[in-house]
C-alpha cells in the first residue's frame, strides 16, 4: 500500500518565503531549485497554494524606485534667471526652467557669471516690487488686490542685498543707499496705513442705510 503523500510540495515553503522577500517569480523559484513554470502550474490547480502566492506578492516590499531627475533643459540658466527677475523666488523659478533649486545654488556657487546675473535678476525683481507697492499704494480705487503687508516684509528681507549692489553699480556710499531704502519702505508703510485709515472711514458710510 503506497504512503500517503503530503499534498503540500517540498519547494513551497522556501518559494513562498523568497517571494515575500521580494524575489521575482524566476528568483524564488530558482532558490527553491524548481523550474519557473513549476509554482505557476501548481497555482492553477491548487487554490490553497494559488492563495498562498497571491498574499507572498502582496506582502512582500515595494521597490524602491529613484527620484526622477528634472528633464534636463539646456537653457534653464537663461529661463531661471528671466523667472527670477519676475518672481523673486528661487523655488518658482528653477520650476519654471525645469531644474530644481538644488542645481540652481549649485550653479551659482560654482558658475561667477551666473551667480551675477542671479544677483542682478533679484534686484531687478525687487525694483519691480517696488514700483508695484508704489503704484498700489497710490491709487485711491486699486482695480486689485495686492499684499502689501508680506511685500513689504519681502523688500524688508533683501535690503542689504540689493543695498550693495545699487552702491556698486551707482558708486555711492552703501550706508546712504541702505538708508534710502529704508526710508522708502517706511515711507510705503505710512502710506499703508494711511490708505486702510481711509478705507475705515468709508466702510460705515457704504453700509449705512437710509
Amino acid at each position: 500500500m503506497a504512503k500517503h503523500r503530503n499534498n503540500r510540495a517540498g519547494w513551497e515553503s522556501a518559494f513562498l518565503a523568497r517571494l515575500r522577500a521580494g524575489d521575482s517569480v524566476a528568483d524564488a523559484s530558482r532558490a527553491a531549485d524548481v523550474h519557473p513554470s513549476t509554482p505557476y502550474n501548481r497555482r492553477n490547480n491548487n487554490a490553497e497554494f494559488a492563495r498562498a502566492f497571491s498574499d507572498a506578492r502582496a506582502a512582500c516590499p515595494a521597490p524602491q524606485r529613484p527620484l526622477k531627475e528634472p528633464r534636463h533643459n539646456p537653457h534653464w540658466k537663461d529661463e531661471f534667471i528671466t523667472h527670477l527677475a519676475e518672481t523673486s523666488n528661487v523655488s518658482a523659478a528653477a520650476a519654471m526652467a525645469k531644474t530644481s533649486a538644488q542645481t540652481a545654488y549649485a550653479a551659482r556657487r560654482e558658475d561667477k557669471a551666473f551667480a551675477e546675473r542671479w544677483l542682478a535678476a533679484l534686484v531687478e525683481g525687487y525694483e519691480h516690487l517696488e514700483m508695484e507697492v508704489l503704484g498700489y499704494l497710490r491709487d485711491p480705487d486699486p482695480k486689485r488686490k495686492m499684499d502689501v503687508a508680506n511685500a513689504l516684509r519681502l523688500l524688508a528681507a533683501h535690503r542689504e542685498t540689493v543695498a550693495k549692489e545699487r552702491a556698486f553699480r551707482e558708486e555711492e556710499d552703501e550706508q546712504a543707499v541702505l538708508e534710502s531704502i529704508d526710508a522708502f519702505i517706511e515711507d510705503m508703510r505710512q502710506r499703508r496705513l494711511a490708505n486702510e485709515a481711509i478705507l475705515a472711514q468709508r466702510k460705515p458710510e457704504s453700509d449705512h442705510v437710509a
